[in-house]
């Protein structure tokens, strides 16, 4: 799985996982600069996305995002600093599920624990053709950076996406996940339901949550000078209780 790596080489590692359509720098462009002050930044494309290329094309899902993951976290050494956004959340939820020692701290942002309305429509707008027809910017840059999977690629990669994912977890399994945790929501992002993210919050007592004023689904993008001082703060608070 290739992976950009930007920081000091001596800092804690913290792997930024991207979203649907996505790749790392993309989904986290926002947050480089300053998170990778203080950390060493890994922001890999997952499987079917960006410089990475699917190793079995009709092979795709949940669990083939989340053994790239599980990958990744065992060769860096894990414990981990792990922040994930929609996609990526989900791989993380279902790795978290199955190995809870991966992780130093984990954050989500715009994650479900179970298919709903809201997250259905958000789908909707990964269709190629209406992205061409109705956001031909977006599609351009789509195009772009996930051009080292072929001409076409950008395309094969937004109609993978739009069929969704299972994303549904044992959300009482997650108790076994006892590291620190921030959940991060847009108050104004329709493909999450907050009634989730109360369901996280009981099973993880430990976990604070952040609900970004005027946000949409991206905060990390949309809302960065919001997002980074709370996920810094966040981070700092988790390595001292390490």
């Amino acid at each position: 799985m290739y992976a950009e790596i930007v920081g000091p080489d001596d800092g804690p590692d913290l792997v930024l996982l991207h979203g649907g359509i996505g790749t790392g720098r993309y989904h986290w462009s926002k947050l480089v600069k300053g998170l990778s002050a203080r950390y060493r930044l890994h922001l890999p494309d997952l499987p079917g996305h960006g410089r990475t290329p699917l190793e079995d094309p009709d092979r795709y899902g949940r669990e083939v995002l989340a053994e790239a993951v599980g990958g990744y976290l065992d060769t860096l050494g894990a414990p981990v600093d792990v922040a994930a956004f929609s996609m990526g959340g989900h791989a993380s939820l279902a790795l978290a599920a199955a190995a809870p020692q991966l992780f130093a701290s984990l954050t989500l942002v715009g994650v479900s624990v179970r298919e709903h309305p809201g997250l259905h429509d958000w789908r909707t707008h990964f269709d190629p053709e209406v992205l061409q027809r109705e956001y031909p910017v977006w599609a351009r840059h789509l195009a772009k950076i996930h051009a080292p999977l072929g001409p076409d690629g950008w395309m094969q990669v937004c109609r993978r996406d739009s069929k969704g994912m299972r994303i549904d977890v044992d959300v009482p399994g997650l108790a076994a996940l006892t590291c620190p945790v921030l959940l991060v929501r847009g108050d104004r992002d329709g493909a999450v339901d907050p009634a989730q993210y109360a369901e996280l919050r009981r099973v993880w007592p430990q976990a604070d949550e952040f609900v970004v004023p005027a946000g949409g689904h991206d905060v990390q993008l949309t809302r960065a000078r919001l997002v980074e001082p709370v996920l810094l703060d966040f981070l700092t608070r988790a390595s001292r209780r390490d």
